[in-house]
Formats: C-alpha cells, structure tokens, sequence
C-alpha cells in the first residue's frame, strides 16, 4: 500500500529540500497533466513531485534538459516551506529578471484532492493548475489561492500536559481517544495516533494519556520546523513502509540516510518510477502501439482469407477445357474435374467464357503475390511491435529518452491520425497565454475546430467566436463560475478577431459563451456549431497584441 503523508513528514521534507535547493537557478516547470506530475529544472537537478495514481511523492533527482513546453521562469528558489499543520510544501521563487511578484509552486499532498498549483505575487494568483479540482476550495486560474489553515489546538502555542489529559481522560475507549485527538490537536495524523495513544486496544485505561505528551512535544516541534534533530527512518507500519522524521514506539523501522531517500525507497518498492518523458510521449508511443497491432491482426486476416491460387488457376484452366460447356450469360457451370469429379464453378454472367477464366487467372495471380507478399509484412509488423513494446518498458521505467521515441514514430507531414511532430503529438489548436496567465488556444482549421471545441476544452471553458465570419475557435481555460477577468477575456476575443477574415475590419463583434452551451448541429459541416446564451465584445483587432501573445507564448 502506498506510503502516506502528515504534516510531521512534509516538514521534515522541506527542510530538506530547502538544503538541497536553497540558492538555486530554475530552468523550467513542466505541469504533464496527464500524468499527474510537476518537473522543476533547476541548473543542477531536477524536482519530480508526483500526484498520480502511483502514489503522491516528491523526488530529487539529476540534472536533466526541461522538455518543450516547458515554462520558463527566471527564478532562483529563496527556500521551501510548509504551513503549520497541512500537508503543504511551498517552493518560493524570486524573479531574477522581468515584473510580477515571487513565483511559488504549491504542493498539496491531500488524498482526493492533492495538487501543485503555480501562484505569482503577494495574493498569490493562481497562474497554473496541475489537476483540476471542484469544490469550494479548489484552485481557479486568475484568483487567488485559498492557503488552508488548521484550526486544531497546539499550533501557535503548546497544549499543556493539564490541556492534554483534559482532552483525553474523560473518554472511555482507545478509538475515541484517537477519533478526537486526530479532530482537535494539531501535528497529529494516523501515522502517529497509535504511538501518541500507547498503541493499544481496548479500553482507554489500559493506554496512559501522559506517555504521549512528551512525543507529541517532540513531533510538534519538527512540525514547525525548529532546529531539532530530524534522523530519517523507514517505518514498518500496519499498511506498509512509511518514511518518517522520528521513530515511533511499537513500530519497527530501519534507518535511511535522508527522508528523501527513504520516501524514494518506499515508492520503488510501492511500484513508484521516476518517470520525467512527458506522458503525450508515452500516449503517443501506447497508439503506435496499437496501430501496429490492428495492422497486423489485418494482414493476418487478410492472409488468412487469401484463396488457394492453384485451385484458382485450375478453375481457370476447366472453363477452357470446356468452353462448349459454358453458357453466355450463366452464373454457374458444372464441368469434370481433372480427377474425375464434377466440379461446380461459380461465373460472373456479364463475362464472356473465357473473360471468366482470365478472372481466375488473374485473382490466381493476386493470391499467389498476396502470399508472397503478406508474411513478410506480418513478421515487419511483429518486429515493429517488439522494439515499440521494449521502448514502453523503458519509458515506464523511467529509462528511455523523448529523442529515443521521436526516431521509432512517424514525422507529422500532411496529418495522418497519431502522427507527431517536432513537438510532440499534433494538437488541432495553437496555444498563447494571456497577459493574466490564462491559456488560450486558437483553432487551426475546420475539422481542427472540432475537435479543439468537443475534444479539447472543459464545459465550462470560455468560447469565442468571430460574429459572422469565418474564423477559428477560440477557448479560453476557465473553470470558475465567475466572469474571466475583462482583460483576459478581451484578448481572447482580440485572438478570434484576428484569426478571422475579419481581421482588417476597424471592429468586430466576437460571440462568446460557455463551451457547454456549444452544440453541433446533426450534419452541419466542419467547424460549423450553434450556440446558446451568447453574449457580444466588440474588439479592435491589434496584430501588435497577437505578436505581444506569441512572446508571451515563448516565454510559457
């Protein structure tokens, strides 16, 4: 079972991490949202924070080269820390160059709702979103972020023993004790409640409240981060191993150099790889994959279905042999066999005799090339599926590179489906970020139209479209219920004008509304849609915003 976290190990993280990363240069971020991962690239090594299925971890591992897409900031990290109580690392970045305020990537090692959320400035504004979440206190692109607070005792100032037993004494069973240990007193988590408890069943008399206070003492102070010894030991726990910054009484452990090591350690042994090659990689190289497969499963049928050319042939040579017997016009005729048997062979009545004996001969001659001819392809096709099958097991052990998989899959040229390009698998739309931060992505085409507004953007995305023209779609990521800021919004609309055979008007009218309200008609032609509950900005088209947009995309 994977390792969990509590406010006590997210500490003790920190302060090494801030250790190991105090001082340093960032490169890039990369957000792969398909994996449920954040990279930040510093000049000397790479931070992997893992919120995927695998189960949630953070790592540090070699320098490594952030891949395209990447966006880049230039920063150098001022330290890393938690909020008291939570489960929450927080890398603070100073702008080395450029306006705007520090930059701060927010981890949040929450089942059900763990994230890493890039925020900028004194409000800290939400500027990216790794997982998209709901609920009241889920992350929104362009508000700020919602820092949680604990509101159990013991934070600000210690619980004395009195206000410990006090919390403790009257209840009269072990699992009310922890029930409400774990609601009201601060710094502790499942990972400790046992220990804190006595670690015994039964009644409550049987477990002494003040055998906990002085651990509780301790773990407290490592939860707020006081110069205390943090040793790093494994434990063994009742789920499995567990990396902690204190030992525990009634569990086993063994001891590990670093936290980071052991978390390491625990999530290879939960099945946990460090995996850095963007997952529209890995995506790309599973459909190749696939295609491979149905390719060959067609020639295998194909071979399969293909008929015997010598008993074609033979069918031929009997219509010959006995033209007198074959009627113009007939569908079938019966002649004698070679061997002696009457043979039934099917004709086609708008054939003469003997056009219908050069069909055998010649489908004789397809079969025979076929046979040839379809082996080979399938044993190419077996080849491809192997180094394409050993690839992926590189790739998901964290072991092959993007360069390694751009030579095994096919260059993007006229646009065949599950081509990629230099930058990866194609996307039907081009992406630019406002000068807000938010993303916004610009239909490449009609079909691309399509799939950018029914495959590509949330239900509540904002959509914009030039009034009674043709143009491309354009989304604006969004995902609060609220109105998009009216600066962002208007440059999304400016993006429809301008890519739109509007473009050189002085204004033009620009629809927009939720993507939900968005439908396609039943047989409407590409790019063709209606819309529901629309309203109108009109926009002064500005190609010196969209060149302001496109650096700005660079720079993302």
């Amino acid at each position: 079972m994977t390792m969990r976290w509590d406010p006590i190990l997210t500490t003790a993280v920190a302060a090494e991490l801030n250790g190991a990363l105090s001082g340093a240069r960032l490169r890039g971020i990369f957000l792969d949202h398909g994996a449920g991962t954040l990279h930040a690239y510093f000049r000397e090594m790479t931070v992997l924070v893992d919120l995927g299925p695998s189960g949630l971890g953070v790592e540090l591992l070699g320098k490594s080269e952030p891949p395209e897409g990447s966006r880049k900031f230039p920063c150098k990290l001022s330290g890393v820390e938690q909020v008291p109580d939570e489960r929450v690392l927080v890398f603070v970045l100073a702008r080395i160059r450029g306006r705007g305020g520090a930059i701060r990537i927010v981890v949040e090692f929450v089942p059900g709702r763990s994230n890493a959320t890039v925020v900028e400035g004194e409000e800290w504004t939400v500027r990216h979103i790794l997982v998209p979440h709901q609920g009241t206190r889920a992350p929104q692109i362009g508000s700020p972020y919602r820092k949680p607070i604990s509101d159990r005792s013991g934070v600000d100032t210690p619980l004395s023993l009195e206000e410990w037993l006090e919390i403790l004494e009257p209840l009269e069973t072990l699992k009310e004790r922890r029930r409400v240990l774990l609601q009201s007193v601060a710094f502790t988590s499942p990972i400790n409640a046992p220990a804190l408890l006595g670690g015994q069943d039964g009644p409550a008399g049987s477990a002494s409240p003040e055998t906990g206070y002085d651990l509780w003492l301790h773990l407290r102070a490592i939860g707020l981060g006081a110069d205390v010894e943090r040793p790093a030991y494994i434990l063994e726990c009742e789920w499995g191993d567990q990396p902690y910054p204190a030992e525990l009484p009634h569990c086993g452990y063994r001891t590990s150099e670093t936290l980071l090591e052991a978390v390491e350690a625990v999530r290879r042994a939960d099945g946990a790889v460090a995996i850095l090659t963007p997952s529209r990689w890995s995506n790309a190289l599973e459909g190749a994959l696939r295609a491979v497969g149905k390719k060959r499963g067609k020639l295998e049928r194909e071979l399969g279905a293909t008929p015997d050319p010598k008993a074609l042939r033979a069918q031929g040579d009997m219509i010959l042999a006995h033209l007198r017997l074959v009627r113009k016009g007939a569908a079938e005729v019966t002649v004698p066999g070679f061997e002696g048997t009457p043979e039934r062979i099917v004709l086609d009545p708008a054939l003469s005799p003997q056009s219908n004996a050069e069909r055998f001969y010649d489908r004789a001659g397809r079969a025979e090339r076929a046979r040839a001819r379809l082996p080979e392809l399938i044993r190419e096709a077996e080849s491809r599926i192997v180094e394409l099958s050993e690839l992926l097991d590189r790739v998901h052990a964290g072991e092959a590179s993007v360069d390694e998989i751009r030579q095994v899959l096919p260059e993007s040229g006229a646009g065949g489906r599950g081509t990629v390009g230099a930058a990866g698998p194609a996307l039907p739309y081009r992406p630019y970020w406002t000068s807000g931060g938010l993303e916004v992505r610009v239909g490449r085409g009609s079909k691309a139209n399509d799939q950018l507004t029914f495959k590509h953007c949330a239900p509540n995305d904002i959509w914009l479209h030039a009034r009674h023209s043709a143009g491309a779609h354009v989304v604006l990521r969004w995902t609060s219920a609220e109105t998009p800021p009216a600066r962002d919004l208007e440059e999304a609309a400016n993006l429809a004008a301008l890519h739109s055979k509007a473009r050189t008007s002085g204004s033009v009218p620009v629809d927009w509304t939720r993507r939900k309200y968005v439908r396609k008609p039943r047989k409407a032609p590409a790019g063709s849609v209606q819309l529901d509950h629309a309203k109108t900005l009109f926009v002064a088209p500005d190609p010196s915003l969209l060149d302001r947009l496109m650096d700005r995309k660079a720079e993302s």
